[in-house]
């Protein structure tokens, strides 16, 4: 009785086997959906990698210029991801806006240059920009779109919004003079790009008067220029 009850249970476990076969087996055959390798190995991933360690490695002696030193990766990684959409046939109006930020990043960077100041690195000014700076890079890496444009648009968006983030610690962590006026000015311009972009990802054109560069970021490259 007890052999003929052990092989009737080792039937069920082989027929329930057999069953869950073909189930799993389908689903070791599904392959990942597209947006898993889009949001990684897209056009804009060696960028937003690039930028983001960059980011981590800028260290200044303090708040105020370890986010100087951090501000100017930041717009280098908008500029290369602005040069990337424009060489995979944007829209028209995500055209015009790459360029907008590569004029005004571009600009604004060679005014940030000019606020660095020299001294020892002191690595707990860097800390205090960690969770931001993380939050942002997982934000535009998780960011997709169905169009290239759309892609591009939704990464900016976290970019912009990282960026006001980062202005508000400095500011509120003894920033003053020259550098506090950049920051707070850099960070009016980072909000008027987020609502221009939410606007954008909702269907609407891009403002005219947006694609200029203000402040000291225009005085800066004018300056340059000479």
């Amino acid at each position: 009785m007890k052999t003929t009850a052990a092989r009737a249970a080792a039937l069920m476990t082989l027929a329930l086997a057999a069953c869950d076969a073909p189930e799993q087996a389908e689903k070791a055959a599904t392959p990942a959906s597209p947006e898993a390798h889009t949001t990684m190995d897209g056009p804009f991933a060696a960028s937003e990698k690039s930028m983001d360690t960059a980011m981590k490695a800028a260290v200044g002696i303090d708040a105020a210029d370890t986010w100087v030193r951090k501000m100017i990766a930041h717009h280098a990684g908008a500029i290369e991801m602005s040069r990337v959409v424009l060489g995979v046939n944007p829209t028209a109006d995500v055209a015009r806006m790459a360029q907008m930020t590569i004029d005004n990043q571009g600009a604004e960077n060679e005014v940030l240059r000019g606020l660095i100041r020299e001294g020892a690195p002191n690595p707990a000014s860097a800390k205090l920009y960690e969770a931001s700076e993380m939050e942002m890079h997982e934000g535009m890496m998780a960011a997709n779109g169905a169009t290239p444009s759309e892609a591009y648009l939704t990464k900016m968006l976290a970019h912009h919004k990282g960026a006001v983030t980062m202005s508000d610690i400095a500011l509120a962590n003894g920033a003053t003079g020259a550098v506090r006026a950049q920051i707070e000015e850099t960070r009016a311009e980072q909000v008027a790009e987020v609502e221009m972009v939410e606007a954008m990802l909702r269907g609407e054109l891009m403002p005219a008067g947006m694609g200029h560069a203000s402040g000291s970021a225009k005085a800066g490259h004018e300056m340059g220029g000479m």
